[in-house]
């Protein structure tokens, strides 16, 4: 296994105990990071308004909604209706799926992410994951 890989095991041993709502802010405040580094994914995530995105972090049983509202992105740990598109993943490659490290087309034909729901919304925010 390669650093990286022991880094994500490590870091993913404290998620797998935290309560859904602290994990929330996490990645909330991980989005809020990769959106304030990146002015054209803020602006180009506008077209997506309304539409919620959940995010499953198979391997520590973990799950956050990102909701595109037109004062930013929220991330929720609960969310009443339905999502428009659902990506499970294990948490390495959805955090470098946000980051663009990882290629979305690559990680979905590996089957190393699945991807569900309305498949316009999904490919539009891939294209956006690919611009980064």
């Amino acid at each position: 296994m390669d650093r990286e890989g022991i880094l994500w095991k490590l870091v993913s041993i404290p998620f797998r105990f935290t309560p859904s709502w602290v994990g929330a802010i996490g990645a909330g405040v991980f989005i809020g990071l990769i959106t304030d580094r990146n002015p054209e994914l803020k602006e180009m995530l506008k077209d997506l308004e309304g539409k919620v995105f959940l995010f499953e972090a198979r391997d520590i049983g973990k799950r956050f909604y990102m909701i595109i509202r037109e004062d930013g992105i929220h991330i929720q740990p609960h969310y009443r209706g339905t999502p428009h598109v659902t990506m499970k993943g294990t948490m390495d490659v959805l955090f470098n799926l946000l980051l663009g490290r990882e290629d979305p087309d690559t990680v979905f034909f590996s089957r190393r992410l699945e991807i569900t729901g309305d498949t316009a919304v999904a490919v539009h925010f891939k294209n956006i994951l690919n611009s980064l």
